[in-house]
């Protein structure tokens, strides 16, 4: 911004410059022509008046003379009666500014000056208005650099500002810096920052009951399938549904970790591979019990950047989604290609429309009886690791999660 200013206030400076110099100087030199071109006259004037003299005297007019009254550099001629002429001075010829007086005796006087000499007045007039106008673009710079100074610091700060609650510190304030403009900036920006700061309080209070609440029902079925499990004694049902607990528990830690920004936007190196076939073996049986095909494809050693536990969430949501929603064989796959990683959940459903492959992510939109919140939260865990999470067109339905890929 400041380069951008300084910039600009030099081109109109010197736009104005050369606007009001030239005609300035073009005006100045015609005017010191004409000047010069006067004290020739009077010079040949004076001769004249000095020759009518000595001829009324009958005094003789020679070239001594003639140059008491004309500098030595100047040349003149004086005609007399009788067509004899008298000379003072070099003879300059077609390079010089002639000026012709007559004697009220007869007789004309020409005068000759160098054009060098009226060159030498108009160059150093040009010099003079070149130099004041270096001057003013100069003073015109200097005083943009200022005011550039004075309007970029504190667009400076508040962008500072402006960065610091993006990394989520609310408490900062962007001050007044006397410019009413920015000042309403700066203004409008801590108004932000201070809703901001509720809005999120009270999230991460919202988050707190929520996991309290869930936690209560969780230890108390854990207690009841313990003592169903003490009871019966070794049973494969019981110790599924003890998994499934402590897997509900870890989310349920994940997601408020999560809420909490205790682990937002920190990043580690997740195995996509492992992840999958890990989430995969607890669906399987879910899958064969409402006799859907279950079918999982995954490369090797992808490597992701993602936060702990967000990859699993998506997949929990994508999985479950095409369980109470899709139709036929569900079928995952992990892929690398270049920098990027994907997984990818389809089942044989109808697929989703164009026009509504982004309304299905808004929080809210179901159209087939459910909470409208899976598919919204899904996504908003993906954007917070720098991923994206899209439903693919085509005859059947697919999520495509897509993350970026650790060299390996």
């Amino acid at each position: 911004m400041r380069r951008r200013l300084i910039l600009s206030t030099a081109a109109i400076a010197l736009i104005a410059v050369i606007v009001l110099g030239v005609p300035l100087g073009a005006v100045e030199a015609a005017r010191l022509r004409q000047e010069s071109t006067s004290k020739l006259e009077r010079e040949a004037d004076q001769v004249s008046a000095a020759m009518d003299d000595r001829i009324e005297r009958g005094d003789r007019i020679t070239p001594a003379l003639l140059r008491r009254y004309i500098p030595a550099h100047h040349w003149v001629a004086v005609t007399v009666r009788g067509g004899r002429q008298v000379t003072s001075g070099p003879r300059l010829g077609e390079s010089a500014v002639l000026a012709h007086s007559g004697a009220a005796l007869g007789g004309a006087v020409v005068a000759e000056a160098p054009i060098g000499e009226l060159h030498d007045r108009v160059y150093r007039e040009w010099l003079l208005i070149a130099a004041l106008s270096l001057g003013g673009v100069l003073v015109a710079v200097a005083l943009a650099a200022l005011q550039a100074r004075r309007l970029a610091r504190p667009l400076e700060a508040i962008a500072r500002r402006s960065a610091q609650l993006g990394d989520g510190d609310f408490s900062v304030r962007a001050g007044r810096f006397g410019v009413p403009e920015i000042d309403a900036i700066a203004q409008g920006l801590d108004s932000s920052a201070g809703r901001i700061a509720e809005l999120v309080a009270r999230e991460r209070e919202f988050s707190a009951n929520v996991s309290h609440q869930l936690r209560t029902p969780l230890t108390a079925l854990r207690l009841r399938i313990e003592e169903a499990h003490a009871a019966r004694g070794n049973d494969a049902d019981l110790d599924a549904a003890l998994a499934e607990v402590d897997r509900l528990e870890t989310t349920i830690a994940q997601l408020l970790a999560h809420a909490r920004q205790a682990s937002a936007g920190h990043t580690v190196a997740v195995n996509l591979g492992a992840v999958v076939h890990d989430h995969a073996s607890r669906w399987s049986p879910v899958f064969g019990r409402a006799r859907r095909p279950f079918e999982v494809t995954a490369e090797k050693n992808v490597l992701v950047s993602a936060s702990p536990g967000t990859v699993g969430q998506i997949l929990d949501v994508l999985l479950d989604n095409a369980l109470r929603h899709g139709e036929g064989a569900v079928r995952v796959g992990v892929s690398a290609n270049g920098r990027s990683a994907s997984v990818t959940v389809a089942d044989d459903g109808p697929g989703i429309p164009d026009d509504a492959s982004d309304q299905i992510f808004e929080r809210g939109d179901s159209s087939a009886g459910g909470t409208g919140i899976g598919l919204h939260l899904a996504r908003t865990l993906a954007q917070a690791d720098n991923g994206s999470l899209r439903a693919v067109g085509g005859d059947t339905t697919r999520f495509e999660l897509r993350l970026s890929r650790l060299a390996t």
